[in-house]
């Protein structure tokens, strides 16, 4: 517990000196809270690209299985042979389903910092009030620390998301993902079933 509580300790006053770099108390707050939204994008970023490390072969086996028959499915449609359009079509849902759960859950990975700094942002600014321009329905004139974090949050968000692919780390994540993509069948759609060739037994895989 003691070890715990240094930890807490060290974060505070490390988050805390950004809040007291300048002498003007909303300036010095605006530049912490950047800091922190900086802080909790980066960490939940480089957990995404640890999970997507992680699970790529798993992600990769699924998203392969989906398209291939997806596009089963479709030669089956062109050729009428309604039972096996069924069968190849049940279970690129079902990989589906799996590939696009795996990638919400990834996706949220990236968010859990936020809870954190909101807490510690509780610990010192549940009592701070922030006046607004002006007085909103339903909220009053003044909000609490969310209100400030959550955009801020928002924002850096968005702007390291046009940066990321350019650092080392996510550069390398970004061409892996391109290799994967580059590697996996391509999907096919209804207009590529009008051709005669789409439903021949034999047809040859674009890409291959």
């Amino acid at each position: 517990m003691a070890f715990l509580q240094t930890i807490y300790l060290f974060i505070d006053a490390f988050l805390i000196y950004f809040y007291r770099l300048v002498p003007v108390p909303i300036a010095g707050y605006m530049i912490g809270t950047f800091v922190l939204a900086f802080l909790s994008v980066v960490a939940g970023q480089l957990t995404y690209a640890v999970a997507y490390r992680w699970n790529r072969s798993w992600l990769n086996t699924d998203s392969r299985e989906m398209i291939k028959n997806h596009n089963l499915s479709l030669r089956a449609l062109a050729a009428k042979d309604k039972k096996a359009y069924k069968a190849c079509n049940k279970v690129a849902n079902d990989a589906f389903g799996k590939h696009f759960f795996a990638q919400m859950a990834m996706g949220m990975s990236s968010l859990w910092p936020a809870p954190f700094a909101l807490a510690w942002l509780e610990t010192r600014f549940s009592d701070v009030p922030f006046l607004l321009p002006f007085p909103l329905p339903y909220i009053g004139e003044t909000v609490g620390y969310p209100a400030t974090f959550i955009p801020m949050f928002v924002l850096v968000h968005i702007l390291f998301g046009k940066i990321k692919y350019r650092l080392p780390f996510f550069r390398g994540m970004r061409s892996a993902m391109i290799a994967d993509a580059a590697s996996t069948e391509p999907m096919m759609t209804l207009d590529d079933i009008v051709s005669p060739d789409a439903a021949a037994p034999h047809a040859v895989v674009r890409g291959k």
